[in-house]
Order: C-alpha cells, then structure tokens, then sequence
C-alpha cells in the first residue's frame, strides 16, 4: 500500500464533495439492465457509469500518474464506488480482500484506489491495513459476516495480524493505493463527521 497526499487541490476535493452530496439526495440513473435497483445507504455504486464528472474524476491525470506508478500505463478501469460512514454509523468493514468480491476479474496486477473525499482519520475510522499480507497473492478463505458489519464476508485474523494493522490517516483529496489482496478494514464511526472515500479500481492490462 502507499499513500499519495493532497492529489486533488482544495476546489477539487470541495466539488467532489459536491457531487457526492448530490448523488446522496437524488440517486443516480440506473444502470443498463438493473432498473429499479435501490440505493444503499451509505453506498453510490459505479457512479461513473452513470454521470461523466465521475468518469472524469477517475481519469484525472494525477490519479492516473499515481497509478501508473504501480501498474504501469496500460490500464483499465473495472469497477468504482462511493462507501459512506455517517456520523455516529454503528456499521463497521470487517478484514476482507478487495478480489474475494470480483469474480470476473483475473490476475495479481489489480488495485483499489481510494480517494479521500472527507479528511479520514481515528475518530471517523480511517481504514486501516495489514502491511505484506498481500505476500503470496493467495486468497484467503472467507467466513459470514456478523450482523453489524457492512459486508457479507469477512476473513479471520489472529491476534498478531490484527496487531500490525497500520490507519490510513488522510486529508480530503488525498490518495491511498492498495493491492487486490491486501487485507483491509475499518471500524465503525463514532465521531460527528462524516467519513466518504470514492475507491476506484484499476487493472493492468
């Protein structure tokens, strides 16, 4: 994982928070062959599919430089959502793998991009990762979630992993990257702010 800060000015990171709240009060056109799907709370999924300032958002030249760090410069965009933690949500991200959920795509030249839209720190449960426990590439097995968790599955860590866990503290407008495989979680938000992240996901082709 790596972090990259203050990738958006602050009028791009203020217009992203625009769009979010936008998309938040009136949800977005449904996507091709999924009319009448609901609107999570607390989740805006592929909203650039739907309104090109997003599509515009996940090709901003200094995203795409950041990725291209990594990956290189062949890219592709498979997937992006908006996840969302009110304040005072009870809902935590159980520990999971980001590729457990995309059984469509292949290969280890896979990442998730987050984007800070609000400044994310302990209080509004920053997302926190476990260093190399991405070594290896290998998926790990999954067990339920419990009821309070935002997600279906989850994977059981020890105590030892879970100790090593490092938060991703950023400002809005600021980037993380982290591997498909990189174990990843956050708790759940017990401040008074808000805390949204746009994660875009690339792949190299």
């Amino acid at each position: 994982y790596c972090l990259f800060p203050h990738v958006l000015t602050a009028q791009e990171a203020e217009a992203t928070r625009c769009m979010l709240d936008e998309a938040m009060a009136a949800p977005l056109p449904a996507l091709p062959g999924r009319d009448g799907e609901p609107q999570r709370a607390g989740y805006v999924g592929e909203p650039h599919a739907r309104d090109l300032r997003w599509l515009e958002l996940c090709r901003h030249p200094r995203l795409l430089d950041a990725i291209e760090t990594i990956l290189g410069p062949n890219l592709i965009l498979a997937f992006s959502s908006v996840f969302v933690k009110l304040p005072e949500a009870p809902l935590k991200v159980a520990w999971h793998q980001d590729n457990t959920y995309w059984p469509s795509v292949h290969g280890t030249d896979v990442i998730t991009l987050w984007l800070a839209i609000d400044d994310a720190d302990t209080e509004n449960s920053a997302m926190m990762v476990i260093p190399e426990s991405h070594v290896g590439y290998r998926e790990s097995p999954t067990v339920t979630s419990d009821a309070h968790e935002m997600l279906s599955k989850k994977i059981a860590v020890t105590s030892s992993m879970e100790a090593r866990a490092v938060s991703l503290q950023m400002a809005a407008g600021s980037v993380s990257i982290h591997d498909s495989f990189l174990l990843h979680a956050s708790g759940s938000n017990g401040s008074g702010r808000r805390r949204a992240g746009y994660t875009i996901r690339y792949c190299s082709s």
